[in-house]
């Protein structure tokens, strides 16, 4: 019976979303897919809907499962996430189940100055830190030459910049820009699953061996490895933010072997695919959701 059951996917036009059509498509689900921008969708029905930050688009994403009654939904865009994050209940009360944290710790995950500041106070390790408005000579003084620059809301690889000058500063926009010293070590995307009570239900750790630009920001080749430092530290992140569902973490080492969270992705990561035992695990929670008519 499981097999009749229809899943949407959300931000297909992108790496995570992409994975997770090509995994329950290869495993014969009926996959609903959306994206806001026109693509050749690889899911059996596509829906373009409009980005996370307009107004019409949680009416719009409702409207999607009351007409085609999907029974699980995985976002896979991280804007899309507080959003959906806070209409779990409405979502789950249609009988689709969505593995999602609750608002609180996707709200954490998506600043990524705001992860920095709580996971430090918790005794996490991460890299050293400064917001936009701290003055040019003191993101100097506290991080060093090359500095490196990423947005504090949004996904963690993109635009990232690094300033090797103070010339190189004073050219830039730093308007809600999270500076932070630069590591230049080995770089791990750590994949999980987390249940509903907090058990890490599987761990994969990926190693970025290649990088789309220089030796920061998305991967477009990864290796899988062993690493118990990454998932010490990815259990310990966990539980500070009672993380649920497909998580994905960026850590990297520093030149001592000190593992350093640089931040959180609370869906599933682009590399996903190449770590399927978290859609497994997902799959199987799913299973288990349906089995008990909770969500019915």
């Amino acid at each position: 019976m499981i097999h009749h059951r229809r899943i949407l996917i959300t931000g297909i036009g992108g790496p995570a979303g992409r994975s997770a059509v090509t995994y329950f498509k290869a495993k014969a689900f009926p996959v609903i897919g959306t994206d806001n921008r026109g693509i050749k969708s690889p899911a059996d029905t596509f829906y373009l809907i409009p980005p996370a930050g307009d107004i019409n688009y949680s009416a719009v994403l409702m409207d999607i499962i009351r007409k085609e009654r999907p029974s699980l939904l995985i976002p896979a865009v991280t804007e899309e996430l507080p959003v959906i994050s806070q209409m779990k209940r409405d979502i789950e009360g249609e009988g689709c189940t969505v593995f999602i944290s609750s608002p609180v710790a996707v709200d954490i995950a998506n600043d990524k100055l705001k992860t920095s500041m709580i996971m430090a106070g918790h005794g996490i390790t991460v890299p050293n830190f400064c917001d936009e408005f701290t003055p040019d000579e003191i993101i100097v003084s506290k991080l060093g030459f090359p500095i490196l620059s990423r947005p504090r809301f949004g996904r963690a690889g993109r635009d990232i910049t690094i300033y090797r000058t103070y010339e190189d500063m004073f050219d830039k926009n730093k308007e809600g820009m999270v500076f932070q010293e630069y590591i230049p070590g080995t770089e791990f995307d750590l994949n999980m699953f987390i249940d509903r009570g907090g058990g890490i239900i599987s761990s994969v750790v990926l190693e970025k061996t290649v990088f789309k630009n220089g030796d920061m920001g998305n991967a477009i080749s990864v290796e899988r490895v062993e690493r118990n430092d990454a998932v010490k530290l990815g259990i310990k992140v966990a539980g500070i933010l009672n993380l649920e569902g497909p998580v994905a973490m960026d850590i990297r080492l520093r030149n001592d072997g000190t593992a350093v969270l640089l931040g959180i992705n609370a869906s599933p990561g682009r590399n996903v695919l190449f770590a399927w035992e978290i859609l497994d695990s997902l799959l199987d929670a799913w299973k288990r959701s349906l089995l008990s008519g909770v969500y019915r």
